[in-house]
């Protein structure tokens, strides 16, 4: 990490040859704003920029519905994350690297080692409408996983998102972007390992990812349409609607980027849909996801892991007052396919959440409160279940 913050450093500092562009009088500069902790170089477009956040979590679950005894309490560090971003050589050209620290952020029992490295990513910016990519980041799945896990109205993201989303990979990414079409739009793609962060060598299957987005009424304010709740309280309405899909090949995870490994490689195919709007601090937002997978069980003749095909939606809608305090509402629902009914994790699940924050440096510092009710339903015996969760989170960085 030293090393790589030094080849930064020296990089900024360098005289900017294939530009020519440098200034002998100019001297590397600090600043402190949005982009972090940034460290200008004698070059006008070269810098490199720093930024931190830390999410502690604290919640309490009930024993079910009636019983409100509590069954489980979690006090932790969710989230401590270190991003960097640069610009050193030329303008076009971007590097973007992620790192988390907590153990509930490194995907750690799934992978059994600790998987610090989120992003690492170089983009050139070919033109002004088209970005390369190559490296390791987020595919262009759901709207909420595409959403920075700092820019939520909630501590975390949907059942629907743990269940069918398809997070990060590592491969090859393209972004087209004509804001100024008769009908804006957006499209992104990408061809993946299929395996997820930092995957071992050994598969024989790719991922194929696409994703567009279409903006009606044009762009958002500040990129508000990758931000939860409408914290620029939009002067005009805005709306963006997006359809995805994502066809992991041979995955070898129970999700195809996430999830334990398989016992047996399955192809699966992941169909998602979201609409966003937002208007004068008013937002709604609702995401549908389907997955489908040929034979998704498989077995070590004791041991049985699945792919967990089926269907999820959820929706939240909020509004921002004057204050800075945003109530929201958010119900979701997952609901696994029969082939898999009966099987551990494999229940109906309802989600209803009530949240409450309040922002301090909109979503850099906040307060987050919710009230959070699951049930269950096992589609074989038709038995249910629920419990009632309290959970509070407190969002500081910069």
């Amino acid at each position: 990490m030293r090393l790589l913050l030094l080849l930064l450093l020296i990089g900024l500092t360098r005289p900017a040859q294939a530009q020519g562009d440098s200034d002998p009088t100019r001297r590397p500069t600090v600043e402190v704003g949005e982009k972090g902790i940034l460290v200008r170089g004698t070059d006008p477009f070269a810098y490199v920029a720093f930024r931190f956040r830390i999410q502690q979590l604290a919640s309490a679950t009930s024993e079910s519905d009636d019983d409100l005894s509590i069954a489980a309490t979690h006090f932790a560090v969710r989230r401590m994350r270190l991003r960097i971003e640069s610009v050193l050589v030329d303008p076009r050209l971007k590097v973007n690297i992620q790192l988390s620290f907590s153990r509930g952020d490194q995907d750690f029992e799934a992978s059994n080692f600790p998987n610090v490295l989120r992003d690492a990513y170089v983009t050139w910016q070919a033109t002004p409408h088209l970005a390369l990519v190559g490296g390791q980041g987020k595919l262009p799945g759901n709207r909420q996983r595409v959403n920075s896990s700092g820019e939520l109205q909630f501590a975390d993201r949907s059942i629907v998102n743990a269940a069918f989303t398809i997070d990060r990979d590592v491969g090859l990414f393209a972004h087209y972007t004509r804001m100024d079409a008769p009908l804006p739009f957006i499209l992104r793609g990408a061809i993946t390992s299929g395996e997820g962060r930092n995957p071992s060598p050994g598969s024989d299957g790719l991922a194929y990812t696409g994703r567009m987005e279409l903006l009606p009424f044009g762009a958002f304010t500040g990129g508000g349409d990758y931000v939860e709740g409408d914290l620029r309280r939009e002067p005009t309405p805005k709306l963006s609607v997006a359809l995805g899909l994502s066809h992991n090949d041979r995955a070898i995870r129970t999700g195809g980027q996430l999830g334990r490994p398989l016992f047996a490689p399955r192809s699966m195919t992941t169909y998602l849909a979201d609409v966003l709007f937002k208007y004068r601090g008013f937002a709604a937002s609702a995401e549908v996801a389907r997955r489908d997978a040929p034979d998704p069980i498989t077995t070590d003749g004791s041991v049985t892991r699945y792919v967990l095909t089926g269907d999820g939606v959820t929706g939240q809608v909020s509004y921002l007052l004057r204050n800075g305090i945003e109530p929201a509402l958010r119900v979701s629902m997952v609901s696994p396919k029969a082939e898999l009914a009966g099987r551990a994790g494999a229940d109906r699940q309802r989600q209803v959440g009530l949240g409450l924050t309040r922002y301090l440096n909109a979503h850099r510092v906040k307060w987050q409160g919710e009230l959070l009710h699951d049930d269950y339903r096992n589609a074989l015996t038709r038995a249910t279940r629920g419990a009632w969760t309290l959970r509070s989170s407190i969002e500081v960085g910069i």
